[in-house]
């Protein structure tokens, strides 16, 4: 059986993924990330955490593979480097580390339209995640 971790379980899109996760057999436990509780369910691990100090050797980074929706929008982050942090920085420390424990896949839900040339902050960022991986030296 299969055990994914979850980052953005607690958004719109990461709600209805980690639903689908869970009513899943081929799944034996989810790992999901968050800042705060989800409601417990027996396949279900929910560390809560700080995403600007992930614990590196946690043993629940031991995963298959990793499912990201994590995102925000910019009035809730309230600047556009807070905005970026969200949703590049953040999803791109959590596939190095998931890689780092053995994690051989890794799923982003991005959006249409993502390129790193767009004028708007919003598909520019969510672009440059692929180019933020081919330009490093470790990629997940």
């Amino acid at each position: 059986m299969l055990t994914v971790l979850l980052v953005g379980s607690s958004g719109l899109v990461g709600r209805e993924v980690l639903a689908q996760v869970l009513a899943d057999p081929r799944f034996g436990r989810a790992v999901a990330l968050t800042r705060s509780p989800l409601s417990r369910h027996p396949r279900l691990i929910n560390p809560v955490v700080d995403f600007d100090q992930l614990p590196a050797d946690a043993s629940w980074w031991g995963v298959d593979g990793v499912i990201c929706t994590l995102g925000t929008t910019l009035g809730k982050a309230g600047s556009p480097e807070a905005f970026r942090r969200v949703d590049l920085d953040y999803p791109r420390e959590v596939a190095r580390l998931a890689r780092r424990h053995g994690a051989t896949r890794f799923a982003l839900n991005s959006a249409l339209g993502a390129a790193p040339s767009s004028r708007f902050l919003y598909l520019r960022t969510k672009g440059s995640w692929r180019k933020s991986w081919e330009n490093s030296a470790s990629p997940p």
